[in-house]
């Protein structure tokens, strides 16, 4: 095998591994991004299913007449 054609396919191999090291290094950007959106997204949810529960309860309890407006307001 020639020389040349080691050195050719040596330089062809550091040349892919690089670009696959730069593709993993976008791909873990991504990732975490998504994790970050992710974990807000939860603690959004989390949110809304509290107030959602804090509403369902108070429109469940009943009111005092004390409460209500009078018809002529």
């Amino acid at each position: 095998m020639p020389e040349e054609n080691v050195v050719e396919r040596i330089t062809s191999l550091e040349e892919k591994h690089a670009h696959q090291e730069r593709i993993i290094a976008d791909l873990n950007e991504v990732i975490l991004d998504q994790q970050k959106r992710i974990t807000r997204l939860e603690s959004l949810l989390r949110r809304a299913d509290d107030r959602i529960e804090r509403l369902s309860v108070a429109i469940e309890q009943p009111r005092s007449a004390a409460d209500e407006r009078p018809p002529h307001y």
